[in-house]
């Protein structure tokens, strides 16, 4: 706590690793409120002095005050953005804060998938862009009830506590979670994403996912009220913050995706043959030239770059969108504001029209989401400069390739679905390696102090060298838990003798995948009570659990690896979402033994829950853990996840295997 004030009071970053189970959360929300009330208290003091004297400061009386006041020069009261990697995390943090005296104004930011609670919206088909788009649309026409209700509408004492039973006075804000929001929103009829947003401009703790800070878009519309110059940035949980903002700033981009922009692009212009009075403000010449953009950036990278493609300089991304689809810094700008018009008149047709209706997200938005990455810098020179932390990759091309672009524009009307294509075609990549990139420019808002924070951050000269900032505050805690109460262990070889070594030309590796089961079998046999599985990605989870007998996996639902698949997914009363995932222990469910799978004999183990892809059905997920845990008499429960997945924090309790 008090290096957190020391950066504060000299608006300074820091760097502070402090193990879990120390109180972490407790103390960065105590000293940053602690510190923000005081500046409450100078700023009162120096309105104050300033009214005594007519405007004109006296040096006598409010000197002290005016000095130690190191807000803007409105004396605006510092806001402090409080960010962690997980809308489940940001929840654990809100119920934290109950615990203390501090009740200050605040927001907890959500997506429209987690907190819209309009029926006709959250519908159980509906995607996050479909929730997005139908959001817009019914807003745009104040159509909305729910958001209709806003006006005049206040969260104070008088809506009632929270879940946890905790009183409030009337007209202070009550402190509310998302979920706890959600059943506010619906108890009185409110938009609780609208709500949370309007909280923004006075809120004097605001706790949002790393996205927000690190996407220059929700930077400036979901935060545009805020003054960057005089916030607090608290960045928790930072152990994968380098990986993180190095992701942020990276985009892959498949001739499956280009393919879909070219669907997209023809369904529009065969609506407007049909319809040709919808044509307001686009004009068809302008989407036949756009449909021939796509269709020669789709010929150049499967044409003229080389079979074998490679690895060059992050620059070569200019002459690729130069040469391939005449896009540069200067016509940037135009270009994606016609594609983003498009692509909003591609989800109007999908939204009425059943016969074009399809699930996904439009390719259209991820193609702008990769021209923004390359160009969307203020100078051209700064793009060129950016580039020197990247590098280009692009994938071999093989003989599948083009099968699988043209397959893949017949496929769901061109949006990105269940991923049911495994092969995505010749892939372009724009990969970041200077995760100080995304810091940087974070910093070039000129906030007040950066607060990273982690149990795990060591050594901490590297990872400050990786961040690329200035930490003059740096604290490394010991940790709680004594070495006798830890057993770290590589397995380099299975229950056989094989080698397990999950490198990416072994993933498909029967033989490996098959030893891999048979030692978590055994491992799971003598360890009690809860079992954390990590996988290096979903592909790789869902390639192990189809080889050893499971439910087949998203992407190759329409295929079979020779046997059928026994397994469904136990269905739960409590949230319908979850059953998918979840697998009762069946001990004696399997009685002849030379006949049984791997699957089936991890299941007459314990249980088994699987992570899910989408953040709708993790909690129903983590319930069904936790219910498998402590049912009576139970054997434990395997939970299989992704590293730096949904489920990578918070869990505890549990005997860990990560492949690596």
């Amino acid at each position: 706590m008090t290096k957190v004030i020391e950066a504060l009071h000299h608006s300074e970053n820091a760097l502070l690793e402090s193990p879990t189970g120390t109180g972490k959360t407790l103390c960065l929300l105590c000293s940053t409120l602690a510190w923000q009330q005081e500046q409450s208290r100078l700023i009162s003091e120096s309105k104050a002095g300033l009214s005594l004297t007519g405007g004109a400061t006296s040096a006598s009386n409010t000197h002290k005050s005016t000095s130690d006041v190191t807000s803007n020069a409105l004396n605006k009261l510092p806001t402090i953005i409080y960010a962690s990697r997980t809308h489940s995390q940001l929840s654990q943090v809100v119920k934290e804060l109950r615990f203390t005296r501090y009740r200050p104004r605040h927001s907890v930011l959500g997506s429209r998938e987690q907190m819209c609670v309009h029926p006709k919206v959250q519908t159980a088909k509906a995607t996050s862009t479909d929730i997005n788009h139908n959001c817009t649309r019914l807003n745009k026409d104040r159509k909305c009830m729910f958001r209709n209700n806003l006006d005049g509408f206040v969260v104070n004492g008088s809506v009632g506590g929270s879940s946890s039973g905790e009183a409030y006075e009337l007209g202070i804000q009550p402190v509310l979670d998302i979920e706890e929001l959600v059943s506010l929103g619906k108890k009185r009829k409110v938009c609780p994403f609208y709500l949370s947003r309007g909280q923004v401009a006075d809120a004097e703790i605001i706790f949002v996912p790393y996205n927000y800070l690190f996407d220059k878009d929700a930077r400036s519309s979901t935060l545009a009220e805020v003054q960057w110059e005089n916030a607090i940035l608290i960045f928790d949980e930072a152990h994968n913050l380098e990986a993180f903002a190095s992701e942020s700033a990276s985009f892959d981009l498949s001739s499956v995706d280009i393919a879909g922009c070219i669907n997209e692009v023809s369904r529009v212009i065969g609506y407007f043959q049909v319809m040709p009075e919808m044509q307001e403000g686009v004009k068809m010449e302008n989407l036949i030239r756009l449909k021939s953009i796509f269709l020669q950036l789709e010929d150049y990278l499967e044409n003229q770059i080389p079979t074998a493609g490679g690895s060059f300089t992050g620059e070569y991304i200019f002459e690729i969108f130069a040469k391939g689809a005449n896009i540069n810094y200067a016509n940037h700008g135009i270009f994606l504001k016609f594609v983003k018009q498009v692509s909003d008149i591609v989800m109007d047709m999908r939204g009425t029209s059943s016969a074009t209706a399809s699930s996904g997200t439009p390719k259209l938005d991820h193609f702008v989401s990769c021209i923004k990455r390359i160009f969307g810098n203020p100078t051209e020179g700064q793009s060129y400069a950016k580039a020197r932390a990247y590098r280009v990759h692009i994938s071999p091309k093989t003989s599948n390739d083009r099968k699988a672009s043209s397959a893949s524009s017949s496929f769901a009307g061109g949006f990105v679905g269940n991923g049911n294509h495994s092969n995505p075609g010749r892939v372009l990549s724009y990969w970041c390696f200077a995760p100080s990139l995304a810091m940087n420019e974070l910093a070039a808002l000129n906030v007040r102090s950066i607060l990273v924070t982690s149990g795990t951050l060591s050594p901490l000269p590297s990872y400050s060298l990786e961040l690329g900032l200035p930490f003059p505050h740096i604290l490394e805690n010991g940790h709680i838990i004594g070495k006798d109460q830890i057993s770290v262990r590589v397995i380099s070889k299975g229950v056989s003798g094989k080698g397990l070594t999950s490198t990416y030309n072994r993933r498909d590796d029967i033989e490996y995948i098959t030893e891999l089961g048979n030692t978590i079998i055994n491992l799971t046999r003598v360890i009690p009570g809860g079992v954390l599985i990590f996988f290096p990605s979903y592909g790789v989870m869902e390639t192990c659990i189809e080889r050893w007998g499971g439910p087949l996996s998203s992407r190759s639902k329409s295929q079979s690896y020779g046997k059928n698949n026994f397994f469904r997914a136990r269905p739960s009363r409590a949230n319908a979402g979850s059953g998918r995932h979840c697998f009762p222990h069946s001990a004696i469910a399997f009685n002849d033994l030379g006949s049984r799978s791997i699957w089936q004999r991890l299941m007459a183990v314990k249980a088994i829950v699987l992570e899910p892809k989408t953040t709708s059905e993790l909690k129903g997920v983590i319930e069904e853990f936790d219910k498998f845990i402590s049912a009576p008499k139970s054997k434990g429960c395997i939970m299989m996840g992704v590293c730096r997945g949904k489920i990578s924090e918070g869990m505890c309790n549990c005997f860990i295997v990560e492949l690596n």
